[in-house]
């Protein structure tokens, strides 16, 4: 398939896997791997890593196409030079070729996800290959990658690039670029998960490696940026999380395909992901699947989350882990949550507001009777009232009492979150504005909107403690278009574009979050305590991150929510 701009960056950490758009897919037993340059390879993730070898140490490449799940490239490494072609068969097999005196090389056969078979043979000036995994036997790992070798290879790469080579690229934003947008479309597309267990249609996951599994939140921004490539995919991608409530109405932070019992949920964003993906595809029946749940899983939040009694809701925090104090936020490591006492939170009541306000909108399309919107005002005047800061000219979070050491009066980017929610009055959206986003010292920088204020003391490069992340920068955009702050949004989505874009180009990779000053490379910002295999529980900064990929779609695509 002839395209002018295909994704052809081999950047350390990106993810190579199988798609649940092409077939089945196996959480526990898949091929799934992150390129690596030193060697030119792909580290398997099998527990442990497997080293896949393709030769020496990277100088340079000249690729044709690089995806998640095909890849044509030329490749000169400090011991060879060649071209290299590979596809995903399936899920748990690898069929490629080289031409030139590259290598392939398996370092070890077998992990806890199953049995390796690395087949090869040779065919003229061309040596044929085949990676296969099998969760039983090395035995039947053998005879997969032997039926891998006549696989018709031409057939699979056309195959496995028809989806992002036939992507319409005519109406982008002038910021984003032809080969940025597709390269966020196989990100999506490779983080799609087929359905499988207890999750009865494709799910999406933030990244098919580490986390696996399917996310609260994360599935709704997914959602949005699949609203603009497919709407089915989009109502699929809110549905699977949807349809594994709990019998109270509660909406686990995360699942998977096995049965799984989390104590915590996450942002309460489902609504709006699904009100958003109904603009484009107008299915009443989507919005009739969805309104019920959200309304219950709305009430569950109000009867557990309000542990002061006071009508604002506050996360469940975790005092005794400092790597992640508030995973329920979202924000796990923020500074917002480093005191040890019960607060009412302005991202989460914002959130809520936002939810009633989207249920009332479903309640009138779908005919029904609802006092969302009372329920909404009422709490939105709480947060006005309770969580505005008049001497800073923010929203903070607070403690339940009068002293004013109960404010949390941290500047960070969820000061900015009412706006989604039509809280502030049009004088205090003002001077959010005015007076702290647009300011260089504070949050205005090169790449908007660090999650601290670059001149607070607590400001890091690490994750939630100053970094700039994506869907925050969305939210807060669909913030400003509701007041009628144009000039600024479309900075904000414009800068955001381009550091995306920069990053890709220069590294390969599409991450987690990003440095505000685009000064250090994503890779090379700390996560929880630590860069790479030591940060977090054993890995850095995420490449081919799946909401990330999703807001560049939605922002190339769309200048109005």
């Amino acid at each position: 398939m002839p395209v002018a701009v295909m994704p052809d960056r081999w950047g350390e950490g990106k993810l190579f896997a199988f798609s649940g758009l092409d077939g089945k897919t196996d959480r526990a037993h898949t091929l799934v791997g992150s390129a690596i340059t030193h060697p030119v390879g792909i580290m398997l993730h099998l527990r442990p890593d497997v080293k896949l070898s393709f030769g020496g140490a990277l100088r340079e490449s000249d690729a044709r196409m690089i995806l998640g799940d095909a890849v044509d490239t030329y490749f000169t490494t400090t011991d060879a030079a060649g071209r290299l072609r590979f596809a995903f068969a399936d899920c748990g097999r690898l069929v490629g070729e080289i031409i030139g005196n590259l290598s392939v090389e398996l370092e070890e056969a077998a992990g806890e996800m199953g049995f390796l078979e690395l087949a090869r043979e040779p065919r003229g000036e061309v040596l044929r290959w085949c990676l296969a995994l099998s969760p039983d036997s090395a035995e039947e790992a053998s005879h997969h990658a032997r039926e891998g070798l006549a696989m018709d290879l031409d057939g699979l790469l056309e195959e496995r690039m028809r989806f992002v080579g036939g992507l319409d690229t005519s109406d982008l934003d002038e910021a984003a670029g032809e080969r940025t947008f597709r390269k966020c479309a196989e990100v999506l597309k490779l983080n799609v998960r087929a359905a499988e267990g207890q999750i009865g249609r494709r799910w999406t996951t933030p990244d098919v490696w580490p986390h696996r599994h399917m996310w609260l939140w994360d599935s709704a921004f997914h959602a949005v940026g699949w609203r603009e490539l497919d709407g089915e995919m989009a109502q699929d991608a809110i549905l699977a999380v949807i349809e594994q409530r709990g019998s109270d109405g509660k909406i686990d932070l995360c699942q998977a395909p096995e049965p799984m019992d989390h104590p915590h949920t996450q942002p309460p964003i489902l609504a709006w992901g699904a009100w958003r993906v109904f603009e484009v595809t107008g299915d009443e029946s989507f919005l009739a699947r969805c309104y019920e749940p959200l309304g219950r899983f709305i009430n569950w939040l109000f009867a557990n989350r309000d542990a002061n009694d006071n009508g604002l809701l506050e996360w469940k925090k975790e005092f005794d882990d400092e790597r992640c104090r508030c995973g329920e936020s979202g924000w796990d490591n923020s500074p917002r949550f480093d005191r040890n006492i019960i607060e009412d939170h302005v991202d989460l009541n914002s959130y809520v507001v936002r939810e009633m306000q989207i249920l009332a909108q479903m309640a009138e399309v779908l005919g029904k009777d609802s006092d969302w919107r009372e329920r909404a005002d009422s709490l939105a005047a709480l947060v006005d009232e309770r969580l505005w800061h008049e001497e800073t000219g923010l929203y903070f979070d607070r403690g339940p009492g009068e002293d004013p050491s109960e404010w949390m009066t941290i500047k960070s980017g969820a000061c900015f979150l009412p706006m989604i929610a039509a809280i502030p009055s049009r004088e205090r959206a003002r001077r959010m504005v005015a007076e702290h986003l647009t300011d260089e010292s504070e949050f205005w920088a090169a790449t908007p909107v660090p999650t601290v204020a670059l001149d607070e003391p607590e400001y890091s490069d690490d994750m939630w403690r100053g970094p700039a992340w994506m869907n925050n920068n969305y939210l807060i955009w669909e913030g400003l278009k509701c007041y009628g702050f144009e000039e600024v949004a479309d900075e904000l989505r414009r800068r955001s574009l381009r550091s995306i874009r920069y990053w890709y180009e220069k590294t390969g990779g599409i991450y987690e979050y990003y440095d505000p000053r685009r000064e250090t490379p994503p890779a090379w910002l700390h996560r929880k305590g630590g860069v790479g295999d030591s940060g977090g529980a054993g890995f850095g900064v995420i490449s081919d991150y799946g909401w990330t990929a999703a807001m560049y779609i939605a922002w190339a695509k769309r200048k109005d929510p």
